[in-house]
């Protein structure tokens, strides 16, 4: 009852992990009948689970009610739905239903087969008007005859979509090449396409899903997860070929699980080497078996400063030596691009990993060192230290020159200052040291480029040491006069 009333509930989810008994299945179905008049509620999800088969059927009698009556639900998702009408009650629900259609339908782990598939996109094709944006069928139990009656709806109606979710069935190189001929004219706004875990496709699967993309690469989807599939070196470099032809990258290519070594991440790389700025903003390559020669491939990637590169995953690789590490997280100290990078389980200990992130964050073996560090990484895996932690928060502010300025404050003025250097230094003095500060950290011309600033910085802080004879005064004069923020709070 409170939830039926309560008009600021927008999300519910239900999960139905225990054996109902004959009272309790009452009370659940009784349940579903109050919550079913609330119509404030946008997003639902129901995982059900071997407790909930005893009342399944019932149930979607009244979740039927729930889509047909409540106008302003926009995503609905059932997992671990056992029952075979799971479909036929969801497509009566939808045509039975007025107002606008919904923006997203999941289907996980609910057994849907060939004919579940027909059914639904035979309805879709009838109905174009109430298919959803997103659809997500993952791991269910279909196969090449499934794809075949998506892709027909794809080309009748596929603008329709911005995601499609295959993980986990049973997808092979026919059906795939089949959707994705579709997709190349017909799908233009699709944005998520995933296919991980169907392991039929391997290398055969992913040529084919390429060459239908083949006169028309910027059809591809911006987010594509293409893991645990088995794939290859031909799959991988017929892949790098096929982005390598876009006039923008992709946003984001997860390739987990998919036993990648050092030769198939060469394939794929080689054919960015000469537009780096093609490179997927995000790479994922967790759990795959990259050694020496891939991770020094990808650090010569990221010395580029061409390279797009945004976050890059390589967790749970096998162990590489250390001076390979070392060498991999020294090419991102002048990369400008990188955000966010794992390579927590590469064999190294924590401590040799942040000692090295240390030197990258903020180089502290000089001033100008210190201003050339890298100011664009926010995240490192699972970073431990609260000094490396507290710098990645700084770097996302999108002010590198002040970022830079904070770190040579921090590092070469702040730490162990004391006041008393200014008890009985004379008014004149204290003026000139500020104006060289201020012109030093905030003064400088916006038109001139990196080193030209950082060698003004340096010579007018190499001034105000002549000045003060001591460099650890002057953080205080900045943060009295020219406050700074500092371990994310105002001093």
């Amino acid at each position: 009852r409170a939830i039926a009333k309560n008009t600021n509930l927008t999300t519910l989810r239900l999960c139905c992990a225990i054996n109902l008994n004959k009272d309790s299945s009452r009370h659940a179905l009784h349940f579903l009948d109050m919550v079913g008049k609330n119509r404030h509620i946008r997003h639902f999800s129901l995982h059900g689970g071997y407790g909930f088969n005893a009342i399944e059927t019932e149930a979607f009698g009244y979740l039927s009610s729930f889509i047909k009556n409540n106008e302003n639900l926009e995503s609905f998702e059932i997992t671990h739905g056992t029952t075979p009408e799971v479909v036929g009650f969801l497509v009566d629900a939808l045509e039975r239903r007025s107002g606008h259609p919904l923006k997203k339908i999941t289907l996980n782990y609910s057994g849907v087969k060939d004919d579940d598939v027909k059914e639904m996109m035979s309805f879709f094709m009838n109905n174009p008007s109430k298919a959803p944006g997103r659809i997500c069928l993952d791991h269910n139990n279909f196969g090449d005859n499934g794809c075949f009656h998506i892709s027909k709806f794809v080309r009748k109606s596929g603008n329709i979509f911005k995601e499609i979710g295959l993980r986990g069935n049973k997808m092979g190189p026919c059906g795939l090449r089949c959707i994705a001929s579709a997709l190349t004219y017909h799908a233009t706004s699709l944005e998520r396409f995933s296919i991980g875990e169907n392991h039929k496709i391997g290398d055969p699967g992913v040529i084919a899903f390429v060459e239908a993309f083949a006169s028309y690469s910027n059809s591809i989807p911006s987010h594509l997860a293409i893991e645990e599939i088995n794939i290859g070196p031909e799959g991988m470099k017929s892949l790098g070929i096929a982005l390598a032809r876009r006039s923008y990258p992709i946003e984001s290519l997860h390739l987990k699980f998919n036993h990648i070594g050092d030769y198939e991440l060469m394939s794929f790389l080689e054919c960015f080497r000469s537009n780096p700025a093609l490179i997927p903003k995000t790479l994922d390559l967790t759990a795959n078996c990259l050694g020496h020669w891939g991770l020094v491939v990808i650090s010569d990637l990221l010395r580029n400063r061409c390279c797009s590169l945004e976050r890059l995953n390589m967790a749970n690789t096998d162990p590489v030596p250390y001076d390979t590490v070392s060498y991999a997280v020294n090419s991102v100290k002048f990369n400008s691009t990188l955000r966010e990078l794992n390579i927590d389980t590469c064999g190294l200990a924590d401590e040799k990993c942040l000692d090295l992130l240390s030197s990258v964050v903020c180089d502290t073996t000089s001033i100008q060192s210190t201003y050339l560090s890298n100011h664009t990484l926010v995240k490192f895996g699972n970073c431990s230290s609260r000094e490396i932690s507290l710098f990645l928060a700084v770097n996302s502010n999108p002010n590198k020159s002040l970022i830079a300025r904070h770190k040579v404050i921090y590092h070469h003025f702040a730490k162990n200052f004391r006041l008393d250097l200014f008890q009985d230094m004379q008014p004149a003095v204290l003026v000139e040291v500020l104006t060289y500060v201020y012109r030093g950290f905030a003064c400088c011309d916006k038109n001139e480029n990196e080193q030209k600033r950082a060698a003004k910085t340096t010579g007018n802080l190499r001034r105000v040491d002549g000045l003060l004879n001591n460099s650890l005064g002057v953080t205080f004069l900045i943060l009295k006069n020219c406050p700074v923020i500092m371990y994310g709070r105002k001093k």
